[in-house]
């Protein structure tokens, strides 16, 4: 369900950005296509199809995820590979034109996948569904990052050269999860623009300091290192793994978090309760009532023009206002069934005629569907996504 809703949400920028752009699912998971679609969307430069396809055509070999092996890996990864490199440093990935060397890193890669779906089989499956990419960083121009991802960059995952199946395997459980947590910070209701300014977290092993948003991912990580760490009894461990640290961690962080939960929004909230197993999961099913909607006998409705949606599969919609840049975002579950029921292209429909399905298809009484649709349109209609038609 993640998964597809990425997709629809990156399926409508492209939209946007270049109609009739047409990205399969392939293209839509590939890291470098959701980059140019990401800096799209952040207002730096249009979106060229061209060079989505181009970077497509990256070849890579199956080692139970895609590991980059085109000799031009270094050229069409140029932007991940610019973004983690340590300063000084130009990590560059090794491919088949690596010969021996790169064979050798394929089946340690192939190794270091089968046992993560080994030791973790449900683990495995829900993270790497978030790993579209992985690529080996020659060891000697690593400047010492054993693995990395990027939110700017989401789908890839860089290691360094591995010498053990068990590192590739502990790197894709860290990576993973911080690739899991874009997928949730762009669908989900995580964070807001005022999370930059809120107070940082200040770690104790090494007194980094983190804003919430990178203290959120590496709690999440930490915690499914932890998780991992469990099932890892008899593994050999190299002297820079985190698993042997990674319950401790998760716990410093995730203390602080819930002292500042107040600074995350309803879906991060609910994943903090749920995975601290406190108990405490707050829910989720509440609907703001503050902004409501005067409805008039014989109103009638319809989506404002220029206004583009998708709907996912799991029934949540996603919307698009045009603009430099354009605007996307999600909408809750009845505003959603409100803007895909008034459908694309100015379709007007009566009120009267919204509320008798909605009373159909939530199994409710009138008399409440049309309370919970005068919810629904208050927020469309002062964003200026639903309009009431002459």
């Amino acid at each position: 369900m993640l998964v597809d809703e990425r997709r629809t949400l990156y399926r409508l920028a492209a939209d946007v950005l270049a109609p009739g752009t047409g990205l399969s699912d392939n293209l839509l998971d590939h890291p470098i296509v959701r980059y140019e679609i990401g800096r799209a969307l952040a207002g730096h430069g249009g979106l060229e199809p061209a060079l989505l396809h181009r970077a497509a055509g990256l070849r890579v070999r199956d080692a139970g995820v895609a590991l980059a092996a085109d000799p031009q890996a270094a050229d069409l990864l140029e932007a991940p590979l610019r973004i983690i490199a340590p300063p000084g440093t130009s990590p560059r990935p090794l491919t088949e034109a690596d010969g021996a060397r790169f064979e050798a890193v394929v089946t340690i890669v192939t190794e270091g996948v089968r046992l993560f779906r080994q030791l973790a089989p449900e683990m495995a499956v829900d993270l790497l569904a978030h790993v579209s990419m992985l690529a080996v960083l020659r060891a000697e121009t690593s400047g010492g990052v054993v693995s990395a991802s990027s939110r700017y960059v989401p789908g890839i995952v860089l290691i360094d050269e591995p010498s053990t199946p068990m590192e590739v395997a502990e790197a894709l459980v860290h990576e993973g999860a911080h690739e899991k947590f874009f997928d949730l910070a762009i669908t989900r209701e995580f964070l807001d623009v005022y999370a930059e300014d809120v107070e940082y977290f200040e770690n104790s092993w090494s007194h980094a300091r983190w804003p919430l948003e990178q203290t959120f991912a590496a709690w999440h990580a930490y915690s499914c290192l932890a998780q991992f760490s469990t099932v890892c009894q008899g593994q050999h461990l190299g002297p820079i793994s985190l698993l042997p640290k990674a319950r401790e961690r998760a716990d410093e962080i995730g203390r602080w978090l819930l002292e500042h939960e107040h600074d995350l929004r309803a879906d991060a909230r609910w994943l903090l309760h749920a995975m601290s197993g406190d108990g405490g999961a707050p829910d989720r099913s509440g609907v703001d009532t503050s902004v409501t909607s005067e409805v008039r006998e014989g109103d009638r409705f319809r989506v404002v023009p220029g206004i583009r949606f998708r709907r996912a599969a799991s029934g949540r919609v996603v919307v698009a206002r045009a603009g430099q840049p354009p605007e996307v975002f999600w909408l809750g579950v009845e505003a959603g069934w409100l803007v895909d029921r008034l459908g694309h292209d100015g379709l007007v429909q009566s009120f009267d005629a919204v509320a008798a399905k909605a009373a159909a298809d939530w199994q409710v009484d009138p008399s409440t569907a049309e309370a919970r649709l005068r919810i629904a349109l208050g927020p469309l209609i002062a964003n200026l996504i639903v309009e009431r038609a002459s």
